[in-house]
């Protein structure tokens, strides 16, 4: 099974409906619709089974996302840990990132799903041999 590998593009924050800011990744997932199409599965089905892992290999960390319910898929981003290091550490304080899927600019107008998923704080500090609190 390949898992699709996805280079983050843009990085940011989204304002949620609980008025709290969340890490956001854009990722180019217009090769794959499979992966497109996870946010509005998990939108209309729950949110289901997400589990996270994360690697580094030197300035790379790679961030993995596995679904198993309500559908299975597994898919991967990678950061560069030198621009994106900060970035990183608050997804692991927030334990959140959403992954957005469309183009960012219209996104306050069209109000797209994009799909979130919990993040293991303490074990993305590991990956990036920072200090777990």
């Amino acid at each position: 099974m390949s898992v699709p590998l996805f280079v983050a593009r843009e990085i940011g924050r989204t304002l949620s409906d609980e008025n709290v800011w969340l890490p956001t990744v854009t990722i180019d997932v217009s090769q794959s619709p499979d992966v497109a199409d996870l946010a509005r599965v998990h939108a209309v089905e729950g949110i289901g089974d997400v589990s996270t892992h994360a690697i580094r290999e030197d300035d790379t960390i790679v961030v993995g996302v596995q679904l198993t319910s309500p559908v299975q898929a597994m898919f991967a981003v990678a950061f560069s840990y030198a621009l994106h290091r900060e970035f990183l550490e608050e997804v692991a304080d927030a334990g959140s990132l959403i992954f957005a899927t469309t183009e960012v600019e219209a996104a306050h107008e069209e109000q797209p799903l994009w799909l979130s998923v919990d993040i293991d704080g303490d074990a993305l500090r590991q990956s990036m041999n920072l200090e777990v609190d």
